[in-house]
């Protein structure tokens, strides 16, 4: 029998699911969506847009409509753009606002990491038939060029000051993997080799570069040098984009990421190093008596926090497909098996195929949010669906 998760149709009925919920709940009448659902649909009595969330649901919005050709998707996709132009984006387009409250800007910080997503929205939106986005996108990467990229070390800074003179000293692999990953779609959307060329630089940079002094981990946090930083956010290891300790859904994020560079540029290294990046995770992350990938493990190889998040699971089961289909290797299924019922049992809300955002180390959610603002909108989930198929398409299967 086919596993369901590697079912076309299956995948399918994921993606819609999502869809139909942010559709019929999400779409917020002045403009953009609202941020924070519960399971129900009912949303906060708040208006805080945060770019992340923004840009996110238009992506699944776009991919819904690059699957399915559905027009009501196109006019949430414009919708969405709508709100990020005319809001997030600064009037004289110099720069967007990170964080939105009752209309008014709360943090107009440059973020490399915003800009990854901002990319990826324009380059999805443009498969999506959008034309507009084609030199949005383009506008985009100009931007981040200027304010973030670093020639001397082949990686993009990560903060700039709201007056944009003021980079911050910190580095990290966070920003450049979403870069890579909206480099990837930026060049699937327009077919431009510089946006898989320099994709390729950060892979290089993140996953073999940097990992000679931590034994092919992927460590998060780096100084000005991109020398490791040991201490950053140590108290904090629960922190929404700069969490301290070693991060098992990155490693897997990248072992997907850089699966996706070989089916564009086939190099022997892409295949080698996702498939240990993917066996590192599972090996130091998953919880053997209550199943799921923890949070976060630390130097010593000690669990540091034992949360279940659902973009952990999602990632690794979006870069266990892609590496199934990538080698023909069946000893992977297993793995993959596990992680699928995982899933099932705790994750997916009963009757919905919408998913929890946080379990605890044995599996019981820890509030009714299904969406909150920067942290969830059910990209991840929807995401690892959408490669999953690409997948299934490049490899025949």
């Amino acid at each position: 029998m086919t596993q369901p998760w590697l079912d076309k149709d299956y995948l399918h009925t994921q993606i819609r699911g999502v869809l139909d919920f942010y559709q019929q709940y999400g779409a917020r009448p002045e403009g953009g969506f609202y941020q924070q659902l519960d399971a129900q649909g009912q949303h906060a009595e708040n208006d805080i847009h945060h770019l992340v969330s923004s840009t996110r649901i238009v992506v699944n919005f776009a991919r819904g409509k690059i699957l399915f050709g559905d027009a009501e998707y196109t006019q949430q996709v414009r919708h969405g753009l709508a709100f990020i132009r005319d809001h997030h984006r600064w009037p004289d387009g110099r720069g967007y606002h990170w964080l939105l409250a009752d209309g008014k800007p709360e943090d107009s910080d440059q973020y490399c990491y915003g800009y990854a997503f901002l990319m990826l929205a324009y380059a999805n939106a443009l498969q999506a038939g959008v034309e507009a986005a084609g030199s949005w996108l383009t506008e985009t990467f100009d931007l981040m060029e200027t304010y973030f990229w670093q020639p001397k070390d082949g990686l993009y800074a990560d903060q700039l000051s709201a007056d944009l003179k003021t980079l911050d000293d910190y580095r990290g692999q966070n920003a450049n993997m979403h870069a890579c990953e909206a480099l990837i779609a930026a060049y699937e959307a327009t077919k431009q080799g510089h946006y898989l060329e320099r994709a390729l630089v950060l892979a290089d940079k993140v996953v073999i570069s940097n990992t000679r002094s931590t034994d092919g981990l992927l460590w998060e946090h780096y100084d000005q040098h991109w020398q490791p930083d040991w201490d950053y956010n140590r108290q904090d290891p629960q922190n929404l984009y700069k969490p301290w300790g070693y991060q098992p859904g990155h490693f897997t994020e990248w072992s997907k990421l850089l699966l996706m560079l070989n089916a564009h540029a086939p190099q022997p290294w892409l295949v080698e190093r996702a498939n240990k990046l993917l066996q590192l995770a599972w090996e130091k992350a998953w919880d053997a008596n209550h199943g799921g990938l923890f949070y976060g493990f630390d130097p010593d190889y000690k669990i540091c926090d034992s949360h279940k998040y659902f973009w952990v699971q999602a990632e690794t089961l979006a870069a266990q497909a892609w590496l199934i289909n990538t080698t023909q290797h069946t000893d992977l299924q297993t793995r993959f098996d596990q992680l699928t019922a995982y899933i099932e049992e705790h994750f997916i809300v009963p009757n919905q195929t919408i998913w929890h955002r946080l379990l605890n180390h044995n599996n019981q959610p820890l509030d009714n949010w299904i969406a909150l603002p920067g942290a969830k909108c059910d990209y991840h989930n929807l995401g690892a669906c959408y490669d999953i198929l690409r997948s299934l398409d490049i490899h025949q299967r």
